[in-house]
């Protein structure tokens, strides 16, 4: 009798005892999920946080976009902004992906939302480039026309120059005026800018400047106070002719001068002296029409 009590009491000592590791057990997996839980809650405010900046580095280039001068090029920065929030949203997934499966349902839900994002920012990246290729197709097709235009008329002293945002005629003292004048033009620049005005006129979305340029010599005329002068004589001679004999919108014509300040060659030659006493003719989409191309895609 005696010996099965003490087996008895055995018995209940061990399955006490087991009870006892399986709670241990139990509460050291419970402790484990949290702290998995409360890694993947770290993760995601940090993920939410990077996609909060991302937006409001946006927000602040769409401020910037009513002053900047450069519209390409701050298309540009937008599309390697877009880029670079798309690399972190991939980065993040693929992050997370990787964690606990004990959360991952809402895991997977997370991970729905950031690609529906990524294929959103990638659909206005779409759009930017679709902008950018318009308006560099449109500045493309208007140099063509004007290499086509003037060089049936000119053999020599010009240049055509193109950039993604400008195309940039450049005539040369010699061809446009007669001698030691600023007012006086010479038959061959009348027909070459007659040719211009009847290309911009198919472009009224176009801004025209037309900047006055020197060599570093002082001015041959007593009535000329400096190159500066000399320079914006010579513009506003030009833009004269444009808007007055040859009709275009004075809308899309400013003048200005750079005199000495900016020369394409040296002027310690006469062939430098020469090609930097020159007239541009500068031709850019205007400002707002790209502005607003830039709000209507990212807006």
């Amino acid at each position: 009798m005696l010996l099965k009590k003490n087996m008895l009491f055995v018995a209940a000592i061990c399955l006490l005892t087991g009870c006892i590791s399986n709670k241990k057990h139990l509460l050291a997996l419970d402790m484990q999920a949290k702290k998995e839980a409360a890694l993947l809650e770290q993760e995601t405010s940090l993920r939410d946080s990077k996609i909060r900046r991302a937006e409001e580095s946006i927000a602040n280039l769409n401020l910037q976009l009513a002053e900047a001068k450069g519209e390409n090029n701050v298309l540009l920065m937008l599309r390697g902004e877009l880029q670079d929030r798309i690399a972190q949203l991939e980065g993040t997934i693929e992050n997370v992906s990787s964690r606990s499966s004990s959360t991952q349902q809402n895991l997977n839900q997370n991970l729905q939302q950031k690609d529906a994002e990524i294929r959103r920012l990638q659909g206005l990246i779409g759009e930017v480039n679709t902008t950018l290729d318009r308006h560099t197709k449109l500045v493309g097709t208007l140099a063509g026309e004007l290499r086509e235009e003037v060089g049936a008329i000119l053999q020599t002293q010009y240049f055509i120059e193109t950039g993604l945002e400008e195309v940039r005629l450049i005539l040369l003292d010699e061809l446009i005026f007669k001698a030691k004048s600023v007012t006086k033009v010479n038959d061959l620049a009348l027909a070459v800018l007659e040719k211009v005005s009847e290309v911009l006129s198919r472009y009224p979305t176009m801004n025209l400047h037309v900047i006055g340029h020197t060599d570093n010599a002082p001015p041959a005329r007593k009535s000329s106070v400096d190159n500066w002068n000399v320079g914006a004589q010579q513009a506003a001679t030009i833009v004269r002719i444009l808007t007055e004999e040859y009709d275009l919108s004075p809308s899309q014509v400013t003048l200005g001068a750079q005199g000495e300040f900016k020369p394409r060659a040296s002027n310690e030659t006469a062939s430098g002296k020469n090609e930097n006493r020159r007239v541009e003719l500068i031709m850019a989409p205007r400002s707002e029409e790209l502005v607003r191309a830039i709000r209507l895609v990212i807006e």
